[in-house]
């Protein structure tokens, strides 16, 4: 499991209060649900710099799926307070990332858990 795809999949879901599930269900779903997948997608491509393809694998939809998903949010973007969001939403996963990096979030990936001076390991 790509650790970035399963991070902007749970601050997505938190976000906007679906589930995890919700968002990896195979089949279309309710306007806000489908949005906010695309929303994980999009983070997933633009702040952790994977391609239309890992995207796709990681969200187990097509690349075709992940081009159209961005495209939606970038032009939804206009909205100023969508882009408030969405600034905040990359700011997160960035420092969540710069977390991981520094070996403070646990080997499983938990966001919840920050290991505040424990060893490695």
């Amino acid at each position: 499991m790509d650790w970035h795809a399963l991070t902007a999949r749970r601050v997505v879901a938190g976000e906007f209060g679906v589930s995890v599930e919700e968002l990896m269900a195979p089949t279309r779903a309710r306007a806000e649900i489908a949005f906010a997948r695309q929303v994980a997608m999009y983070l997933a491509h633009v702040v952790y710099q994977m391609t239309y393809n890992e995207v796709a694998e990681a969200f187990d939809r097509e690349r075709t799926t992940v081009a159209y998903a961005c495209a939606v949010v970038e032009d939804a973007r206009d909205d100023a307070e969508l882009d408030a969001r969405m600034e905040r939403l990359e700011a997160q996963l960035t420092r969540l990332d710069r977390l991981r990096e520094g070996r403070r979030i646990d080997r499983c990936g938990r966001l919840a858990i920050i290991l505040e001076g424990c060893p490695a390991g």
